[in-house]
């Protein structure tokens, strides 16, 4: 049965010369170009432009030898970050076909580049005819836009990595290949045992036994195979023609819900990219409205005609699928989205959704809905406007000390954690009684306790005065006290326990006081204050 999956390889056999800064472009001016590395004293080539292969250079020779053949080659300075970098954002870049997009791990040994892309449902968006050759336009358009910003390259899609892989790199005419679903095993049958990716001892191996081709592997008995070679022949040849599996590993995390648009002419204004944008909100609200879900945080991408991409990200405070409030939330960052020369795709994901009973607007009725979406506008607008960061809210964390008994936690964080409960406002009945195992807390904790000055009574009595940033105050009541205990497993340094009062001075303003240390156990005793009631 054929494999209903596509793939797609990409193989940039001179894309370390091509991505080198000195060498966009290809070999400069019509000359060969190399580039060198220091490997065992001595100026080795790690990479060549297509003039270099032309005369016979290869990656591995001395820089000597590539001299004693064209006494004219370019020899650039190899950097492997800025090749790598450069590659990865390609893999960004071919995004507009794909959300599956793989870094080759078999290639960058001899100056090359290499992707792999998951195309499957994909070439139907190139079948701008109906005439079924989505494929074909699929590899067309791309190796036309890859040789505008100048890089050579072969591509090939089958029914696996493997077969694309081979394809890409091994197929004897043309810069790309297709091979029909079902035709892996006959389009894989003449070519060599390096398509198959085997390390270089297994294929001498075998071609000292006159196993030269791949299909010369087929009608051969596994077992002797696997004694002498390893199981790494037949797996990778049943990963090639697909009877065992070979997944690649994309470079982010891919999210189902995705929307695509491409558009027939680059474009540059701003009023084009929010009719673009609208188009695909629309879409994604439509989907989601049929799965009875909304959207919490959403990312838009563009494609530039030169090879870039940029992204907007915005998030929700609730879940979200009305396509006004989307739109509004991304508009106010538009201009920074920098269109180049032009933007010829666009792709909309949903980065995090939440399914919820959504309720109609005109049978709520009531003033705490439409207080609780008011708040959530707010928070929206003021999230993206001022950043994920600038809006928080206190989240609980398991400590009974109160300076770490919450963490701020950005609003539009996945809610991980239940919201805290309610706290005691602070009024007369609160004033006398907790309702509940903790006593009330101030509405203002001090970043950090401040020490005071204090006088009590008797050692574990509440102070009867207070002398605090220079301030003399004299307590009229106090209640108190609620007992703390240390953290010793968290904190070595500080084993005192904490004696909490709630104290009023004598014009009712009323603060949170702490003593810590006992002095039954022989501590001195420090006072502190922790926070102000309202």
């Amino acid at each position: 049965m054929p494999n209903s999956r596509r793939f797609l390889a990409l193989w940039l056999p001179y894309f370390a010369v091509e991505s080198a800064p000195e060498g966009v472009g290809g070999d400069q001016n019509g000359s060969p170009t190399v580039l060198v590395a220091d490997r065992s004293g001595r100026r080795e080539v790690r990479g060549i432009g297509p003039e270099a292969r032309g005369l016979g250079i290869v990656v591995g020779r001395s820089l000597s030898d590539a001299r004693a053949l064209e006494p004219g080659v370019v020899a650039l300075e190899e950097d492997p970050a800025a090749a790598r970098a450069a590659l990865e954002r390609l893999a960004d870049w071919c995004g507009r076909y794909t959300p599956l997009v793989a870094i080759d791990p078999a290639a960058g040994e001899t100056g090359d580049g290499g992707l792999l892309l998951d195309v499957t449902g994909c070439a139907h968006l190139f079948d701008v005819r109906g005439d079924d050759l989505g494929e074909a336009a699929m590899l067309s358009d791309l190796l036309a836009r890859l040789r505008r910003f100048g890089h050579v390259g072969r591509a090939a899609i089958a029914d696996t990595p493997g077969a694309a892989w081979a394809a890409s790199r091994f197929a004897t005419r043309g810069e790309s290949k297709i091979v029909a679903p079902g035709e892996t095993a006959a389009a894989l049958a003449d070519m060599p045992l390096a398509a198959l990716r085997l390390p270089a001892a297994a294929i001498e191996g075998l071609e000292r036994v006159g196993l030269r081709r791949i299909s010369d592997l087929y009608g051969v008995a596994r077992a002797p195979v696997a004694t002498r070679f390893g199981t790494v022949v037949s797996r990778q040849l049943d990963q090639a023609l697909g009877k065992t599996s070979e997944p690649i590993s994309p470079r982010g995390p891919v999210f189902p819900h995705r929307v695509r648009l491409g558009l027939p002419d680059a474009i540059t204004q701003r009023g084009d990219i929010e009719h673009g944008l609208h188009r695909l909100i629309a879409r994604l609200v439509e989907r989601l409205e049929r799965e009875h879900a909304g959207v919490r945080r959403l990312r838009f991408t563009v494609y530039r005609v030169d090879g870039e991409t940029r992204s907007l990200v915005v998030g929700t405070s609730r879940a979200r699928r009305d396509v006004r409030v989307l739109m509004r939330l991304f508009a106010e960052h538009l201009d920074y989205l920098d269109p180049g020369f032009g933007i010829d795709a666009l792709a909309l994901e949903a980065l995090e959704i939440e399914t919820a009973a959504w309720r109609q607007n005109a049978l709520a009725g009531e003033g705490k809905v439409e207080t609780e979406a008011a708040i959530a506008d707010l928070v929206d607008k003021l999230t993206n406007r001022l950043g994920p960061g600038a809006v928080t809210q206190p989240m609980p964390r398991e400590s009974h000390l109160p300076e770490r008994a919450e963490l701020r936690s950005p609003w539009l964080a996945p809610r991980s954690a239940p919201r805290p409960a309610p706290r005691p406002e602070g009024g007369p009945s609160a004033w006398r009684s907790a309702p509940g195992p903790v006593a009330p807390r101030p509405i203002r904790l001090l970043p950090h306790a401040e020490a005071v000055e204090a006088t009590a009574l008797l050692p574990d009595h509440p102070p009867a005065r207070f002398r605090w940033r220079g301030v003399d105050y004299r307590v009229a009541r106090a209640a108190g006290p609620e007992r703390i205990a240390p953290e010793w497993w968290r904190d070595k340094t500080d084993r005192l326990t904490r004696d909490y009062f709630r104290v009023e001075d004598e014009v009712g303003r009323r603060f949170w006081l702490y003593r810590q240390g006992l002095s039954e156990r022989g501590e001195a005793p420090a006072w502190y204050l922790h926070g102000l009631f309202a």
